[in-house]
Parts: structure tokens; C-alpha cells; sequence
């Protein structure tokens, strides 16, 4: 054991990266059983990790490869084809040997595997999401960095971004030709290490999206629909942190397009429609953030069953589900509890999904955004920022304290006088570009005593995006733009849950970052 320890690590890392060929080609085999590049991959992988096993003395890992590189070499001979259930049998072997590599103590039954290959008919479909989510851990392809010292030299370059803000405060005092050309000098070099440093942290998006085809593949198995996923990445690359925290949204919005969005082969036969539903999963960058889609071709919502759920659970009344529109009903998708599958099942139904996942892209500042047809289908548009350690942010005072809001989430700055702000039905409004954008006064929100000079006839206001709406934040005066090195509040209590994070200013005092998703 102690010897082995040495090498371990290189050895889990080395032997993930089988496992994910293992899973890659064997997925393309299926889909094109004739192209041999595919089968000779999954021989030398196999045959790779067994003899890596053998090394470290892992008995049932090498086990296992010897059977399926046994297969994998029937195949290449022609001896034997690939079959959905074979091709159970050796996904179930593949999960298998990832449980193995991490945990080295852990001790399956083999002759239950040898079982199945044997009669492959009788291999149970597994849909646990707990396996699906090991299946789906990031990594990195490349150079590994530990997440912790990267986070220790975030942190340094970050403090390294305040210090300059501070000399540049300094030098408007102090001015001299030398004082400026080194504080250009010191800009440039803090600019360059903070790219190269924020580069370090990002992760192609496609080590997430690629796995996507091995769950699609079992579920749909399962349930007995035809899918085809059709991925697009865009190249984009997505901080660690980001990624990490949408793999689960991402996870169960894919599953619950295929367990309830799409239908049965003959249902679709019944609808005119193709017999493989087809769901798109796709990335494009929008400025500094990403914009993540999840479409697909099936039922669409159903308002109605929305609407009865709605007043079943009373969320709602029906006086209030009148005044809604189709968009607003959608949204109550996202309330806890409210599910509208007809059956629980293994795969999704529990009333505990599209909450949490809004919640999830929330909490790293991203957005929802629902789409739906009756008959055509779903879309599920989800807006996150590339990156959570440094953003832009506009200064702002609000009862003689400063705080943040962030760029990617303002439309536009306005200035209007107080006599176009109207009263309707309680509550403020403005005519902007002749849309009516409902207002808040943040002050009032955060219970603060605003300093406002209300003899003042001009107001400030910061226009935001929330879910595709425009919302106006009332503020007593705007100060600039600038780059924000984000400080995370642990432990924070505040009674608006308006802010987590804060930043350090150029003169050293601290300013809150406020969530205007969260002030609505």
C-alpha cells in the first residue's frame, strides 16, 4: 500500500482518462458499428488500463479489462457485434472500474459481471443520478493545478489589482512623469498576470457536454425512446468554479427532456413527427457571459397541468393565474415542490427539480430563462457569467455608503426627472423607449434612511435585466466603472439576502456587491 501510494495519483488521473475514452468511443461504436478506428481505441484503452492495473496490483480492475478487452477483440475480429444489451453490460463494467479507481478499497462481486456478459439480457438498466453525477466530474485534460493554490494566486493578483487602484488614488495627488510611467508599467504587468492567471482557471466546456451522450444514452435506453443529442460547444471555456456549479442543472434539465419531454416512439409516429426526438444542447458567448441552451422537440409544458398544480399546492389563486401570462406560468416551474409529471420515477418527477436548478445558476449569478410550445417542444435558456472572481461593476452611492452592481447585469443608466416617475396601482413605474419599467428604491429595500436631497428634481437610474424583464433601481448617484476583485463574505447574514460578496475600494474601505436579481 505504502508503495503503491506513491504512485496513485498518477495512476487515478491516467486511469480516468481511459475510463472517458472507454465511454467516448464505445458510445460512437454503437452509432457507427462498421468504422474500426473506434473498436481499436477501445482495445488499446482497455488493454492500457489492464496492464496499469496489474502494476498497482488491482485485481478486480485488471479483471475486469481482461473481459472486456476480450470482447472489444471479438468485435475487431468480426466474431461478434455490438448489441444495446452488450453494450449495457460493458457501460455497466466501465462505471464499474471509475468506482474502483476511486475508491481502492471498494470490493464489487465479479462473478455478477462475468454473469452478465455471459447472458447480457439480463443486466438491469441503472439510472441512479448519484452514479451519473461521479460519471460527470470535471477534469482537466491538460496540466493539473490544485484548486486551492490556484485560488491562493487569484486571490494574490486580486490583491495585487487594489494595490494599483490605490497608487493611481495616490499619484492624482502626488503627480510626476516618473510616478506615471511606472504606475503604466505596474497597470500592464497586474493586466497581463491577471489574464494569464483567470486563463489558468477555465475549462473547456465540452469535458462537461461530451459526457451528456452516455447518460442520454441510458436513460432514453430505459425508457424506451429514441434520442439523438446534438452538441455544440462554440470552444468555449467556463471558470472552474462556473462549471463546476451548473454540471447539476445542466444534468437534470437533460434528463427531464427526456423523460418528459420527449414521447414514445409511437407517439410521435401518432403526431407526424420523426421517431427519434432530438434534444440540442448548446454554448455561445454573449460579451463576458455564456449563454447555455437545453432544446427539445417533444410535448412542450402543458399551462394547464401548470395552472391545476398551482392551485392543488396553492401557489396560487385562480384570480391570480387569470392576470398571469403564458410567460409568468411557465416561470412557476421554478417554485419548490411544484411538479407536473404525472409519475415519480427513478429519472425525474419528484417536484424538486427546475427549483433547485434556479437556485443553482442564481447563486453564480446567472439567470433562467423557460420557452415552450404545446406539441413542438421545450427551450431552457440559462445566462452565467465566464468567471467569479473578477467582474466588472458600477460604482454607486446609496445613503452615503458605496456599493457594486454588476455591469453583466445592467441594461443602461438613466437620469429622469422625479415628475415621470408614476404611481399605478401602488406601485412606480417609468416609460422607457415605450416600454413601462416597474422601479425600486434600493434604499428602502436594504432599510437604509435615504440621504436623497429631495429637493432635487433629477433621479438616477440603474436599469437591469432580470428573466428577460426590465426592472429601474432608484440610486442616490452613480460613480464609475470599474473591475471588481470579488471577496466572498462567509458566514454573512443580511436581511434582504440582497449580497454575499464584496470588494476592496482604491481608498481601502470595503463596498458590498449587490445581486439585483435579488432586490426585486
Amino acid at each position: 500500500m505504502s508503495e503503491n501510494s506513491k504512485y496513485r495519483e498518477m495512476f487515478v488521473q491516467e486511469a480516468l482518462e481511459h475510463v472517458e475514452s472507454l465511454n467516448q468511443h464505445l458510445l460512437k461504436f454503437e452509432e457507427e458499428p462498421t468504422v474500426r478506428e473506434h473498436v481499436d481505441v477501445l482495445f488499446r484503452s482497455a488493454h492500457t488500463l489492464k496492464g496499469m492495473a496489474a502494476t498497482m496490483s488491482y485485481d478486480q480492475i485488471r479483471e475486469i479489462c481482461r473481459t472486456i478487452e476480450e470482447i472489444f477483440d471479438k468485435f475487431r475480429k468480426g466474431e461478434e457485434t455490438i448489441t444495446t444489451e452488450l453494450g449495457n453490460v460493458i457501460f455497466y463494467g466501465i462505471d464499474i472500474l471509475k468506482q474502483l479507481i476511486h475508491d481502492e478499497t471498494k470490493k464489487i462481486d465479479l462473478d455478477e459481471f462475468l454473469n452478465y456478459v455471459k447472458n447480457p439480457s439480463e443486466i438491469k438498466q441503472n439510472n441512479d443520478e448519484s452514479d451519473t453525477a461521479l460519471a460527470l466530474q470535471v477534469k482537466s485534460p491538460t496540466v493539473r493545478v490544485r484548486m486551492q493554490d490556484l485560488d491562493a494566486l487569484v486571490n494574490l493578483v486580486g490583491e495585487m489589482m487594489i494595490s494599483k487602484m490605490r497608487l493611481e488614488q495616490i499619484m492624482h495627488t502626488h503627480d510626476s512623469d516618473e510616478g506615471r510611467e511606472i504606475l503604466m508599467t505596474l497597470g500592464r504587468l497586474i493586466t497581463d498576470i491577471q489574464y494569464q492567471t483567470m486563463k489558468i482557471r477555465l475549462v473547456p466546456i465540452d469535458q462537461v457536454f461530451n459526457r451528456f451522450s452516455r447518460m442520454i444514452r441510458d436513460v432514453s435506453t430505459s425508457l424506451g425512446k429514441e434520442v439523438k443529442l446534438e452538441v455544440n460547444d462554440s470552444d468555449i471555456e467556463l471558470d472552474r468554479t462556473v462549471l463546476d456549479a451548473i454540471t447539476d442543472p445542466l444534468l437534470h434539465m437533460l434528463r427531464n427532456a427526456v423523460d418528459h419531454g420527449l414521447e414514445t416512439p409511437s407517439e410521435r409516429r401518432g403526431k407526424g413527427k420523426p421517431e427519434t426526438g432530438t434534444i440540442r444542447l448548446s454554448a455561445n458567448r454573449m460579451g463576458d457571459r455564456v449563454e447555455i441552451q437545453v432544446e427539445d422537440d417533444g410535448n412542450g409544458i402543458d399551462l394547464e397541468s401548470i395552472k391545476s398544480k398551482a392551485l392543488e399546492k396553492q401557489i396560487a389563486t385562480a384570480e391570480e393565474l387569470v392576470q398571469m401570462s403564458d410567460e409568468e406560468i411557465v416561470g412557476l416551474v421554478g417554485t419548490p415542490g411544484l411538479s407536473t409529471a404525472k409519475t415519480v420515477t427513478d429519472i425525474s418527477g419528484r417536484g424538486v427539480g427546475m427549483d433547485v436548478v434556479m437556485t443553482q445558476v442564481k447563486n453564480v449569478g446567472g439567470q433562467v430563462k423557460i420557452l415552450t410550445e404545446k406539441g413542438k417542444g421545450t427551450r431552457i435558456v440559462l445566462t452565467i457569467p465566464m468567471s467569479l472572481a473578477i467582474i466588472g461593476g458600477l460604482l454607486v452611492n446609496i445613503s452615503d455608503q458605496k456599493y457594486i452592481l454588476p455591469l453583466s447585469s445592467i441594461s443602461t443608466t438613466i437620469t429622469v426627472n422625479q415628475n415621470e416617475i408614476k404611481n399605478v396601482h401602488g406601485h412606480e413605474m417609468i416609460t422607457l423607449r415605450d416600454k413601462v419599467i416597474p422601479i425600486v428604491r434600493v434604499s428602502e429595500i436594504l432599510g437604509l434612511v435615504s440621504t436623497r436631497d429631495e429637493t432635487n428634481p433629477q433621479v438616477n437610474i440603474v436599469v437591469v435585466d432580470k428573466d428577460g424583464k426590465s426592472y429601474g433601481l432608484i440610486v442616490d448617484s452613480l460613480e464609475r466603472e470599474q473591475e471588481v476583485v470579488i471577496k466572498h463574505l462567509n458566514g454573512l447574514s443580511n436581511s434582504v439576502n440582497a449580497f454575499s460578496d464584496a470588494t476592496i475600494l482604491p481608498d481601502g474601505k470595503v463596498a458590498l456587491i449587490l445581486e439585483p436579481s435579488l432586490l426585486i
